[in-house]
C-alpha cells in the first residue's frame, strides 16, 4: 500500500517595504526605475528561489525612497546586480561522513545598484553606485522552510547595508538634487 506524503506547510514571508523611511526628496520631474540585471534562472543562481528576491527588494527601495518633487529633469535608478549563489560546500566522505553534520551549502547575495541624476538642460547631473553582500553558510540538514527563512533574513541584511550605502554616498555626492 502506497502512502502519501504531505508537502511541508510553507511559511508566508511579509513584503519588504520601505515606507517607513524618510522619502529622499530629489530635484527632478521623474524618477526612473531600470533593471539591467537579468536572474539566470540555471543553477547555481538561486535568486529567483528566494521568497523576495533580491532584484525585488532593491527595486521597492527605489519606489519606496525615490521621490520626484522637482520641474524638470529625471533620476534613473538601475539594477546592476541582484544575484544570490549557491556555492556547495566539500562534504566529509567515508564513514566519518555518516556521522559528521557538514556545512552543505554557502549563499552569496549581492546587490549592486546605480543612482543617475540629470537636469533637462544637461549642466547638472551625479551619479552614484552603491553595493552590498552578504554570505552565509548553512548545515546540510536544513529544511526548507529554515532555507526560506535565512534566504529572507539575508534579502532584508543586505538591504539594510544597501540603503546606508545609498544614504550616505546621496548625502555626499548628489546632495545639490537633495531637496
Amino acid at each position: 500500500m502506497a502512502s502519501c506524503d504531505t508537502p511541508p506547510r510553507r511559511e508566508p514571508f511579509p513584503q519588504l517595504t520601505y515606507q517607513h523611511l524618510a522619502p529622499i526628496n530629489l530635484d527632478v520631474a521623474q524618477v526612473v526605475i531600470q533593471d539591467a540585471y537579468q536572474p539566470p534562472m540555471t543553477d547555481p543562481h538561486v535568486d529567483q528561489d528566494f521568497p523576495t528576491p533580491p532584484a525585488t527588494a532593491a527595486r521597492q527601495w527605489a519606489k519606496d525612497r525615490l521621490k520626484a518633487v522637482g520641474k524638470d529633469g529625471v533620476a534613473k535608478f538601475t539594477i546592476l546586480d541582484g544575484s544570490a549563489v549557491d556555492v556547495q560546500l566539500p562534504r566529509t566522505t567515508g564513514i566519518s561522513g555518516v556521522f559528521t553534520q557538514d556545512q552543505s551549502d554557502r549563499y552569496d547575495v549581492k546587490l549592486t545598484v546605480r543612482l543617475e541624476v540629470e537636469n533637462r538642460m544637461g549642466n547638472h547631473n551625479g551619479a552614484i553606485t552603491a553595493s552590498a553582500q552578504r554570505s552565509e553558510s548553512v548545515a546540510e540538514d536544513m529544511t526548507l522552510n529554515e532555507r526560506e527563512k535565512l534566504w529572507f533574513e539575508m534579502t532584508d541584511e543586505v538591504m539594510k547595508s544597501l540603503n546606508a550605502e545609498l544614504e550616505k554616498q546621496i548625502g555626499a555626492h548628489l546632495k545639490e538634487f537633495v531637496r
